[in-house]
């Protein structure tokens, strides 16, 4: 089970392989002779077995980047929703100041930080609408506590999702290659001519020859 909670057994093969005898002359990519080792005998993916395993790499590796990509924009897009709703309190605190009302000091605070020439041009009016004015009006702050912490919290599990999901691109493909190797069976190869067997890396494992450009 990845940690992103998608179970890895459904990108999973079986990956018939011959076995090739220590000290056994094949080709490998380039149709050169090479012996796959001198000390040990050599599992060889078929053809067929080779490029099963390259396309449940990829669309395993598809899926987690996938995966990463959308809690990723999952974080976006709360951050982009909440900053549009800061943007319109910080117009209600403008609107509330050019109108001559008191707000909170952290309000103002936080007008200044969106636009400083919006909070300065708010402050001008408010000055003179109190003198317009025989008592300001006090308004509640546009922000609540509650829902501040609330966001916070949010976020804060949003961006651990996606940090999450970002490493699992590379902690679980490698558990993944880790099963696949471990899912390879021997097949009998006695009617293979393996003089004549081309081979190709296949990272971590020889396959039977593909071309891995296409």
């Amino acid at each position: 089970m990845s940690i992103s909670g998608v179970d890895y057994t459904g990108y999973l093969h079986t990956y018939e392989a011959y076995r090739i005898p220590k000290g056994t002359t094949v080709k490998n990519s380039e149709g050169e002779d090479v012996i796959l080792s001198k000390e040990e005998d050599q599992l060889v993916l078929t053809e067929e077995s080779s490029r099963q395993l390259v396309k449940d790499r990829k669309d395993y590796g598809d899926m987690l980047k996938t995966q990463a990509e959308m809690a990723a924009e999952k974080t976006q897009s709360a951050a982009t929703e909440k900053y549009i709703k800061d943007q319109a309190k910080a117009l209600a605190v403008y609107r509330a100041l050019a109108n001559g009302d008191n707000v909170p000091a952290s309000d103002e605070s936080r007008l200044m930080d969106y636009d400083k020439k919006l909070y300065q041009a708010a402050k001008m009016a408010q000055a003179m609408a109190q003198m317009q004015k025989k008592k300001a009006e006090s308004k509640e702050s546009q922000w609540d506590q509650r829902e501040e912490e609330a966001h916070n919290k949010k976020m804060e599990k949003l961006c651990e999702e996606s940090n999450e999901a970002a490493l699992a691109i590379g902690t679980e493909y490698h558990k993944f290659y880790e099963a696949q190797l471990q899912n390879v069976v021997e097949i009998d190869s006695s009617g293979v001519d393996l003089s004549s067997l081309k081979t190709c890396n296949l990272g971590g494992i020889t396959g039977e020859y593909i071309d891995l450009s296409l």
